[in-house]
């Protein structure tokens, strides 16, 4: 379902994610856990492209939704200028045998030689149509991802009802009406039908967030994301919302959740993934994480949030 391929990220002169590869399957409940800071927000954002990646690419069911990335594609980067003034240079000096096309890419990814600039007309045709053929609009795409974030961002001049209704109406995928009867559904599900007309002040914390989640699945989406929902919620509050996002899980959403909640993840994980240093270091079952981790880094983690 989401395909993540050699993901970097760089803000100013620091890279806070590093060549991050993984699949996420329709279905799966993906649990991101890891020390503040390892890049975990910041691979979450760059799945629905709040942050763009510098390099790599991200795809949603088959489609493309960044730009591509030449170092994935080797025919590309044979269609490039680079590519052909380092293999005449070879050829020059007579060092050319059947490793020599392998290696001259390598040596291009290694070294971030293309410049899109100067590639000439080949290049430039290759990623275009590269891009038109697999390419899937953001905003479409977003309509299949939904995203609660650790604020709430609802808007405060809008009721409850009218938060929900807004997006689903504003892109004409329901009517009012329909989108009316959606939004009570959910809320009745999510128990804060009573709710429907008030104003988000008028919430706690915790029926703030649940009702973000609500806002979200008014779009019907086919995959969840979740940014630490809970951390900014008091104590008390977190049990309602992790309540909501077991129900989803158990009702076969695909989810990809960042959080500090370990329990949580153990409860309803298919697969765990531990970030640091902006890096996948390990992935497995809750089990294989939480009871016979691999690497140092992990222990170290597990051993700290224990104490």
């Amino acid at each position: 379902m989401i395909s993540v391929r050699n993901i970097y990220k760089k803000f100013d002169d620091k890279y806070v994610l590093h060549a991050l590869s993984h699949e996420i399957e329709k279905g799966e409940k993906v649990v991101i856990i890891g020390p503040s800071g390892s890049g975990k927000s910041t691979l979450l954002r760059c799945i629905n492209l709040l942050e763009e990646p510098t390099f790599g690419e991200i795809w949603l069911d088959g489609k493309l939704l960044t730009p591509p990335d030449p170092y994935l594609h080797e025919e590309i980067i044979k269609s490039s200028k680079t590519y052909q003034k380092l293999l005449n240079q070879a050829q020059k000096q007579g060092d050319v045998d059947q490793n020599t096309p392998a290696q001259l890419v390598a040596k291009i990814k290694a070294e971030d030689l293309l410049n899109e600039k100067n590639e000439g007309k080949q290049y430039k045709r290759l990623m275009k149509e590269y891009y038109n053929k697999h390419h899937l609009d953001i905003n479409l795409a977003r309509q299949q991802m939904g995203m609660c974030f650790q604020h709430f961002n609802l808007f405060a001049n809008y009721t409850v009802l009218q938060n929900l209704m807004l997006v689903p109406v504003e892109l004409k995928l329901l009517t009012k009406e329909q989108a009316e009867k959606r939004a009570i559904q959910l809320l009745e599900r999510i128990g804060l039908a009573d709710k429907k007309d008030v104003y988000p002040i008028q919430l706690s914390g915790g029926q703030k967030q649940r009702i973000a989640i609500a806002r979200s699945l008014c779009m019907d989406p086919q995959i969840m994301l979740f940014d630490e929902p809970t951390s900014a919620l008091d104590p008390e509050m977190v049990k309602e919302v992790l309540q909501l996002m077991q129900d989803l899980a158990e009702e076969g959403m695909t989810m990809v959740v960042v959080t500090h909640e370990m329990s949580f993840a153990k409860k309803i994980a298919s697969k765990v993934i531990f970030m640091d240093e902006g890096k996948i270091c390990e992935v497995g079952t809750p089990d294989q994480i939480f009871n016979h981790p691999q690497t140092d880094r992990l222990k170290e983690f597990l051993q700290k949030i224990a104490d």
